[in-house]
């Protein structure tokens, strides 16, 4: 591709970036503080109790000092979202209407994205279709009877997008043929299955539909109802390049606001429980997709939440369901209360009997998660010498479960094993020792990859004073340069003009690990005022002048060394000479 085109697409990556807002961005899905000039919360990308998530608001860049993530906002969404960047680019595009180009990318983000768009496009239709057939559809009578048994009013039907399937095996596969949506689309989507002998089918048949919405309010995938007899209950879409079951939450993208508001994040099993606490005027809630809760599932939930509720029956099926939540939680440090349902009641009917206030007070009885799995088993095994045991052996499956935490499990099991009257390695399986820590990889020989100290408060200061760089690269600064980190940044630097819009635009020009350090130092570096940033670059220049004298004397004294070595009396006199010199314009 021509230059012409790849300056358009840096034109245009930059428009993106100028109208995106960082914080409003990335303060969708974690919760930040002012400290400072920048703010902080805990981070998406791993478990932490004390934040140290960092975003840099006039620098429009993040980072996390804990794990080391970092960049800028299209960083942020191909990460969290797990977009390609020509998705990310697109999607913020129409968020701050910036008017895009037909394509900007490389060919292989312009294929993942086009292939992940026809995906989306799939569902979007097939969701509108869906709809459209619930509200109007003859064959829809039925569903409609059925939503309104079950107290769904019409603006939450249309909250939520509900659909019906009916009954007919190519309702939905000729529908999409007049749409011009190629079967192989469909069928990648979840939405058909190829036959056999060829050709295709409806997978959703019969069923009430719930669309399943990315946090960045596209339809990923339906979970659907039967209605009547039939098997399964319940069924999900299979996963695909846009659905991941591990990752997403039903109900987050519609309840997220109402999550972050009370800090507070009740979890069901069903789409029915969320969507009858939802009207019942309850609407911090989310359900998993038809799996156990995952660590994605709840360090999403941390983002938005303090504290999670879930609501269980109080059978075994509920217990030992808590007894797998119980490391989730504790990995990624968000605190979690279990609510006992009384018997023959889920979260629907208890609500459609009780009402909201009813399932209030039963939120104000929830017990911790561990505390409740320990008083469950209690009361299953008992106390004596033999329930113990049995407890002990429960126990240590949750303790092994969270080991890669080594405060978090040793907390755990000194809290339960005083409860037993064990001592604590009992529940540890009797090692109390710290596990060996994993073989360092390997670094390759050569050049450092870190910047060095110098290198960072050099750098640090052109990010921000990149006007200065002449005068740096005058006094020496690319021999001063010793890491290959510190060369590519440099390297960046050159290329970058002077006057381009922020410092944070060099962080296009750096891919790989080193966008982690350069993120850093753009939120880590101060500001200077006029006079001080005068006085700091005199300083920095003055060290890089004596800094490349030290330099040259020390190639000085390799190449004196070799002439002796090889007694050339001629060059070794010229050399001293020389090094005399240098000595002379060291000391001054």
């Amino acid at each position: 591709m021509g230059s012409a085109y790849r300056q358009d697409r840096q034109d245009t990556v930059q428009r993106v970036k100028e109208a995106a807002d960082i914080v409003e961005v990335i303060g969708e899905h974690v919760s930040l503080k002012r400290a400072g000039v920048n703010l902080k919360g805990l981070c998406p990308f791993h478990s932490e109790k004390t934040p140290s998530f960092t975003v840099r608001a006039d620098r429009q860049t993040y980072h996390c000092f804990g794990c080391g993530e970092g960049g800028d906002v299209f960083s942020f969404m191909m990460q969290y979202h797990r977009m390609a960047f020509a998705e990310a680019l697109k999607e913020l595009a129409r968020r701050y209407n910036v008017p895009l180009p037909e394509e900007v990318g490389t060919r292989e983000e312009l294929a993942k994205a086009r292939q992940r768009e026809a995906l989306y496009a799939a569902n979007d239709k097939a969701a509108a279709l869906y709809h459209d057939q619930l509200l109007h559809g003859r064959e829809a009578e039925g569903a409609r009877r059925y939503l309104a048994e079950r107290g769904i009013p019409a603006e939450y039907i249309s909250r939520f997008r509900l659909g019906y399937a009916p009954e007919q095996w190519d309702f939905l596969a000729k529908a999409l043929t007049r749409e011009k949506i190629a079967p192989a689309i469909a069928t990648e989507a979840g939405l058909l299955v190829a036959k056999d002998n060829g050709g295709h089918y409806d997978r959703f048949r019969q069923r009430v539909l719930f669309p399943i919405i990315s946090l960045t309010g596209r339809v990923v995938g339906f979970g659907g109802r039967i209605l009547g007899e039939g098997a399964p209950k319940y069924l999900n879409s299979p996963e695909s390049p846009i659905f991941d079951k591990g990752r997403t939450l039903f109900g987050l993208y519609q309840n997220r606001e109402a999550i972050r508001h009370s800090r507070k994040c009740l979890v069901v099993e069903g789409n029915f429980d969320l969507l009858s606490l939802v009207v019942h005027g309850i609407e911090n809630v989310v359900a998993p997709l038809g799996t156990a809760l995952t660590a994605p599932h709840v360090r999403t939930m941390r983002g938005y939440c303090d504290e999670a509720y879930l609501l269980f029956d109080g059978d075994s099926a509920g217990l030992k369901a808590a007894m797998r939540a119980v490391p989730l939680f504790l990995g990624e440090q968000l605190a979690a209360k279990v609510v006992v349902l009384p018997e023959k009641h889920d979260p629907d009917t208890f609500i459609r009997a009780h009402g909201k206030d009813g399932l209030l007070a039963l939120l104000n009885e929830a017990k911790s998660l561990p505390e409740f799995v320990f008083d469950a088993l209690a009361r299953q095994h008992g106390l004596g010498v033999e329930g113990k045991s049995r407890i002990v052996s429960e126990l240590r499956a949750i303790t092994t479960a969270i080991s890669d935490r080594d405060l978090q499990r040793t907390l755990f099991a000194g809290h339960f094993a005083k409860k037993l009257g064990l001592p604590p390695d009992v529940l540890l399986g009797g090692d109390t020792t710290p596990k060996a820590a994993p073989a360092p990889i390997a670094k390759p020989t050569g050049q450092p990859r870190n910047l060095t100290p110098n290198e960072e408060k050099l750098f640090g200061f052109l990010l921000v004073h990149p006007e200065c760089i002449a005068d740096f690269l005058a006094a020496g600064l690319e021999e001063s340069v010793s890491s290959d980190l510190g060369q590519e940044i440099l390297q960046a630097l050159k290329a970058t003009p002077a006057n381009a819009a922020g410092p944070e635009r060099i962080l296009d020009l750096i891919h790989g690990p080193g966008k982690s350090s350069l993120s850093r130092l753009l939120v880590t570096t101060p500001v200077y005022a006029d006079e001080v940033k005068n006085e700091a670059a005199q300083e920095m220049v003055a060290w890089l002048k004596k800094n490349s004298l030290k330099l040259r004397k020390e190639r000085l004294l390799r190449d004196i060394s070799a002439a002796h070595q090889s007694q050339d009396e001629a060059l070794w006199v010229r050399l001293v000479a020389q090094k005399k010199e240098l000595d002379e314009a060291i000391g001054g």
